[in-house]
């Protein structure tokens, strides 16, 4: 019974996770508007390090060599993979993107299934293939085409989908949350040095890039990846990719709020296709059909 109860409040977590994500595409379209990608993540990690620090300093205090190292492979990926994204979000629209990123709904389960090479269940890839249609009947336009801002998402969602894989790997080894905060400095500290090795320093700093900063550093991050590598220490990375993919809906009734995009019945449809693959991927059907 305690352990259903971890997987329920993990399951509820990686939701809340992803309706921060889900604000995250406006937030983060507007930050790329203003400043330079190494720079939006210097600030972003490097702040989210220093709050995890404060918040949780007797984790980080009595963290051990294991949690070093897991934080820094995870940072290490990070900084590899957010900068494909910001800098996709000059060449396409936060709305679309939302669609186009959780395509790791349907590569999680075979990176996954490469990596410890355990074949996923029939339903995670019914869910995977369900969520995705679904997310497509909201973001998509008949006229999408795979263009340069698309085609980096895509390449995004690839190498996401490994940190996905790697952070259920290691969350359930090392405590994550001394774990989370390496991970923000090793990111933080690898930005810091390449925006001011590669970046032009910014010297302009509207209220609105400012605004979009702090909703990054905060709710991006210390909430919503602190509360995924918490929670996937009780999930499978499949289970989890299937739920966080949900903040494509947020992300795109976002847009429909901030940018006055038209709410329609495809729109409608779309999200109740979602929230079927949610329900297809956490509820245990078997179980139920047998009472």
């Amino acid at each position: 019974m305690e352990d259903k109860k971890k997987m329920l409040l993990a399951d509820l977590a990686l939701l809340l996770a992803a309706a921060c994500w889900g604000g995250g595409f406006v937030a983060g379209d507007i930050a790329a508007e203003n400043f330079s990608p190494f720079f939006i993540m210097a600030v972003r990690f490097t702040g989210a390090a220093l709050f995890m620090g404060l918040l949780f300093r007797r984790h980080v205090k009595n963290s051990t060599k294991e949690d070093w190292k897991a934080g820094m492979i995870l940072g290490s990926l990070l900084f590899v993979a957010q900068p494909v994204q910001i800098i996709a979000l000059k060449y396409t629209t936060p709305s679309k993107q939302a669609f186009l990123i959780t395509t790791y709904v349907i590569i999680v389960p075979f990176v996954s299934w490469v990596v410890l090479r355990k074949r996923p269940g029939i339903k995670a890839f019914v869910a995977g293939v369900l969520a995705l249609a679904g997310i497509g009947l909201i973001s998509l336009s008949s006229s999408l085409g795979i263009e340069l801002g698309d085609g980096l998402t895509l390449l995004f969602s690839l190498l996401y989908s490994f940190i996905i894989v790697m952070t259920g790997i290691l969350a359930k080894r090392v405590n994550p949350l001394a774990m989370s905060f390496f991970q923000y400095l090793t990111t933080g500290v690898l930005s810091i040095g390449t925006t001011l090795l590669f970046e032009e320093k910014a010297t302009v700093f509207p209220a609105a890039g400012i605004g979009a900063l702090i909703y990054l550093l905060s709710i991006n991050t210390v909430v919503a990846y602190t509360l995924q590598n918490v929670a996937q220490r009780y999930t499978s990375d499949t289970h989890s990719a299937v739920l966080i993919s949900t903040e494509s809906v947020i992300g795109y009734f976002c847009g429909v709020v901030l940018y006055g995009d038209p709410f329609t019945p495809r729109v409608l449809a779309g999200g109740l296709i979602v929230f079927s693959a949610v329900l297809l991927s956490v509820v245990e059907w078997e179980k139920i059909l047998k009472k």
